[in-house]
């Protein structure tokens, strides 16, 4: 008998590119996901893989069984939302997000998801939103809260809030309290995440718009420690004005004048959308919820 097991594991294939990927998403092993395979086949009477070619492809018959598997995978998936409306939400979400939005929004959006689906787990992945734009793309994701992500076949963005960036510094420093542009602080020592992070390139192009590279630059993969090390005096850091308030308030830190200007990054939620993911629009609802009670909103 055919069960959406079997058809999970073909949609998995596809969409990931080989059976090993397959197994590690439905959380089952290689041999597992070729047997619903092989028994898939036998059921359906039909070759659905072409087994010489290296990575799965499919046949003619694979082609057209494919569009009928992701087609009843949707349906069991409205079914489901319709008949619990959220109350039976079960099993596992991928669920990633920028160190920003995990500093202003995360403990809220975990705890509210707790509440209201106490069946739900999450998989949660700290990155940087480059990594996690590749992720998503690459189905290892459902959601992701990042900036800059990019469209594709099989995921969605929806924006949700700017997210303004600002250079600080210790007063210890004694840098002038005037309009700084990038050759003031070409030879003070900067702190940003590493690259390919987009707070990398944001900040590398601020110094680029006047022809100029900063002559000691140190990496860091946390904002908070960032935070830190700037309070401290050991450099100038570029970073959200979302998660600077304490410091600020406290006057450990100031934030300088500078140009040029800089222009924002764009908080968003990228979702999985392809027929094999799953429903997340009361997570979408409840995270926009989030957001907007949040610093990430009330500082932007």
């Amino acid at each position: 008998m055919l069960s959406f097991g079997h058809l999970e594991a073909l949609i998995a294939i596809v969409e990931l590119g080989s059976f090993r990927a397959a197994a590690d998403r439905l959380g089952v092993t290689q041999p597992t996901v070729s047997m619903r395979i092989r028994e898939l086949e036998s059921s359906l009477g039909a070759q659905l893989f072409d087994r010489t070619s290296y990575r799965p492809q499919l046949t003619a018959d694979g082609r057209e069984i494919l569009k009928y598997a992701q087609r009843m995978m949707v349906l069991m998936r409205d079914m489901r939302a319709c008949a619990m409306n959220g109350a039976g939400v079960v099993g596992t979400i991928r669920l990633g997000a920028a160190d920003s939005f995990a500093l202003t929004c995360l403990p809220a959006l975990l705890g509210q998801l707790e509440n209201r689906f106490p069946k739900l787990t999450v998989a949660l992945d700290i990155d940087y939103s480059f990594n996690l734009n590749s992720k998503l793309h690459k189905g290892h994701l459902d959601i992701a809260f990042l900036t800059s992500p990019t469209v594709g076949p099989d995921v969605m963005i929806e924006p949700l809030v700017p997210i303004p960036l600002v250079w600080v510094a210790s007063p210890r420093l004694g840098l002038p309290e005037r309009l700084l542009r990038p050759a003031d602080l070409a030879g003070v020592p900067i702190i940003t995440n590493p690259e390919p992070s987009n707070l990398y390139t944001t900040a590398l192009a601020w110094f680029g718009r006047d022809g100029l590279e900063p002559v000691r630059l140190s990496t860091c993969n946390s904002l908070t420690h960032m935070i830190r090390l700037a309070a401290a005096g050991v450099g100038v850091s570029l970073l959200p004005t979302a998660i600077l308030q304490a410091e600020v308030e406290s006057g450990v830190l100031r934030i300088l004048q500078t140009a040029p200007a800089i222009e924002p990054h764009q908080m968003a939620i990228a979702l999985r959308c392809a027929p094999s993911a799953p429903d997340l629009s009361l997570v979408r609802a409840i995270a926009c919820d989030v957001v907007a009670r949040s610093d990430l909103s009330l500082r932007s």
